[in-house]
C-alpha cells in the first residue's frame, strides 16, 4: 500500500472536478489524491509533451504531433490497459489537429512550463497546478505574463465554470511565481480542454471563483484525516 502524504494535496484537474462533484464523488477524489499507486503513469503523458512542443512553436511545428501519433500507432502494447492508454493519446492529439485554428495566444509569446512547477497552496491544500505553457507579452504599461493549461480527460471535460476555477487557479500560481516577469493577465491564464475541443478563454473576474476554491480547500483540509483506503 503506497503511503499517504502527510499535508493535504490535489492536481488542478481534480480539484475542477471536486468543484462540482457529488460529496460521494468527492470523498473518491481525496481517497485517489491521498493513496495514489505506488507506481503511476501519466495517463497522457505522450500527448501532453507532444501538445506542449505544439505550443510552445507558436503552432508552427504541428509536425511534432503527426510524428507521435504515428509512433503511437506504430507500437504493440503488450496489456489491454497499456493498448486503451496509448489509444486514448491518439484520439487526444488527433482532437488536438482538429481544434488548432481555435486556439489563441493573444499576441503573447509561450515558452513550456516546469515539469517541475512550484505548487500552490489554498487553505493549507498543496495544488499541482503545472501550467504546460507559460506566456509573455509586452503590454502598455510593462510585460504582461500568464499561465495555459491543457486538459486532457474525455471523461471529465470542462464547461465554462469548472474552465472559470482553473483559470483563476492558474492566476494565482502566476501571481505568486511569475510576478518578477510581469504583471499577470487574466485573458492570458486560459485552458485548452482537448477532450471538448475547446479553448476557453482566461476570466477577469476571480474574488467569487478564489472564495470557492477556498471553500473547497477546507473541505478537501477537513476530510483529509478521515479519509481511509478502502482498496486494500
Amino acid at each position: 500500500m503506497a503511503r499517504s502524504p502527510i499535508n493535504p494535496r490535489i492536481s488542478l484537474n481534480k480539484l475542477a472536478e471536486f468543484m462540482t462533484a457529488t460529496p460521494a464523488r468527492q470523498r473518491r477524489i481525496i481517497r485517489d489524491q491521498k493513496f495514489p499507486p505506488a507506481y503511476q503513469v501519466v495517463y497522457y503523458r505522450e500527448a501532453q509533451e507532444a501538445v506542449s512542443s505544439a505550443l510552445a512553436s507558436e503552432l508552427s511545428n504541428l509536425a511534432v504531433v503527426e510524428r507521435q501519433i504515428d509512433i503511437l500507432n506504430q507500437q504493440a502494447p503488450d496489456s489491454v490497459g497499456t493498448q486503451r492508454r496509448l489509444a486514448a493519446n491518439v484520439d487526444a492529439l488527433e482532437a488536438f489537429m482538429e481544434m488548432v485554428d481555435r486556439i489563441s495566444f493573444g499576441g503573447a509569446r509561450p515558452r513550456l512550463g516546469e515539469n517541475d512547477a512550484p505548487k500552490l497552496r489554498m487553505r493549507n491544500v498543496d495544488i499541482s497546478v503545472r501550467p504546460e505553457i507559460i506566456l509573455v507579452a509586452e503590454g502598455r504599461s510593462g510585460p504582461l505574463v500568464g499561465a495555459m493549461k491543457v486538459h486532457f480527460p474525455k471523461t471529465n471535460p470542462l464547461d465554462d465554470r469548472t474552465a472559470g476555477y482553473v483559470s483563476a487557479l492558474l492566476q494565482e500560481w502566476a501571481t505568486a511565481n511569475l510576478h518578477e516577469e510581469g504583471q499577470v493577465s487574466g485573458l492570458f491564464c486560459s485552458v485548452i480542454d482537448i477532450g471538448s475541443r475547446c479553448h476557453h478563454e482566461g476570466v477577469r473576474a476571480t474574488r467569487q471563483r478564489l472564495r470557492d476554491l477556498e471553500e473547497a480547500c477546507e473541505t478537501i483540509h477537513a476530510l483529509w484525516p478521515t479519509i481511509s483506503d478502502d482498496r486494500t
